[in-house]
Parts: structure tokens; C-alpha cells; sequence
């Protein structure tokens, strides 16, 4: 079941990546792509002429904060798909998304919409993205760095864990499942509990 879940996770990440990248390339839905593809290729141009033992850390969190102030419509598609197919869609879905199908498991429960999104804001650092917009739009480009990288290491630590917590836990849960009370369960599984059931 635990390797059902990474799975799932993973294939949701890759649509949702996917699908935030394709939209973020369309200069219509974000003005600032052509400032964004400039300052990429300027980092990876300088990333590729460096020793690693010579970087500068000044210098690249100058360009990170760069990439992060000119990529804001597209953190900003990020988001809002994530809420879409991690909140909308699998709430009417019957709790599945589509990594969630093909391995044959959904969220047990009729959850809210709310609920839905409390867990995505756990499980999909969807918390920490858009505390990144906020934070980029509002505060100077030092406190920004400082806190991008406390950001970072909060996401790190939230990640590992659940995944200790899927891995270890008896029931299988992780923080995001505990806080809405929600439980990942196997398809084959619950259908045979409503037959045993009845």
C-alpha cells in the first residue's frame, strides 16, 4: 500500500508539473516569461562555468531570488492547478486523483472541500508556495532569502515526516491524514469490506 501511495504521488506530481509548465510557457497567461527565460539562461550559463567549490552563495541566492520574483505567474499557475486537481478534482472524483486510479487506491471518506485543500496545503507544500508569493511581493530581497531558505527546510522536514509517518505508522497515515482525518485505503480492499459488510 505504502509503495501504491508513492507511486500515486509521484505521477500527480508529474501531471501537475507537467501540466503547470506547459501553461507557464504561454506569454499570455504570464507576462513575465520572457525576463524569466532570460535570468534562467544567465544562471545556467554562469552555474555551468563554476567549480561547485567556487560558487558564490551570495551571488546565486541573488539569481534564485531573481528567478523567484520573475517566475510569480507561474508560481501562481502552480498553485492554482495543484488546487484544482489536488482540491476540486479529487474531491469529485470519488477521492481519487488519476495517480490515485491507476494504482488502484482513493481517500476513504466524504471530505470538504475544505478538508481536501487543508491536506494539500500539508502534503503538497501548496502552504509553502503560496507563503513564497506573499513573501517575494512583500518583503525586501534579504528577508526573502533568509526566509526562502527557513521555508525550505520546513518543507524538507514536513516531507520526510509523513513519509516516515506513511512508512512506520500502523494505520498508515501521515500528518496531512491525521490533521483532516482522512485514511488512504486500497480500492480491491473496500470493496471486499462492503461485501464482508453486508
Amino acid at each position: 500500500m505504502v509503495l501504491k501511495r508513492v507511486i500515486a504521488y509521484f505521477i500527480d506530481i508529474l501531471i501537475v508539473t507537467f501540466a503547470s509548465s506547459m501553461l507557464a510557457s504561454i506569454s499570455y497567461l504570464n507576462p513575465q516569461l520572457k525576463k524569466y527565460e532570460k535570468i534562467y539562461e544567465a544562471y545556467v550559463e554562469e552555474y555551468e562555468k563554476l567549480d561547485l567549490k567556487d560558487v558564490n552563495r551570495e551571488e546565486l541566492a541573488d539569481i534564485n531570488y531573481q528567478l523567484d520574483r520573475s517566475n510569480i505567474y507561474g508560481a501562481v499557475i502552480s498553485i492554482t492547478l495543484t488546487i484544482i486537481y489536488f482540491v476540486v478534482f479529487q474531491k469529485y472524483n470519488n477521492g481519487q486523483t488519476l495517480g490515485k486510479k491507476l494504482m488502484g487506491i482513493k481517500i476513504d471518506g466524504d471530505l470538504s472541500l475544505f478538508k481536501y485543500f487543508i491536506r494539500s496545503l500539508i502534503l503538497y507544500n501548496l502552504f509553502i508556495n503560496i507563503a513564497k508569493v506573499i513573501l517575494i511581493l512583500n518583503i525586501s530581497k534579504e528577508k526573502y532569502i533568509k526566509l526562502n531558505d527557513t521555508l525550505f527546510i520546513i518543507a524538507l522536514i514536513i516531507e520526510v515526516g509523513i513519509f516516515i509517518m506513511v512508512t512506520m505508522r500502523e494505520d498508515k497515515r501521515g500528518l496531512h491524514d491525521i490533521i483532516v482525518d482522512s485514511n488512504v485505503v486500497s480500492i480491491e480492499r473496500k470493496k471486499q469490506e462492503c461485501i464482508t459488510n453486508s
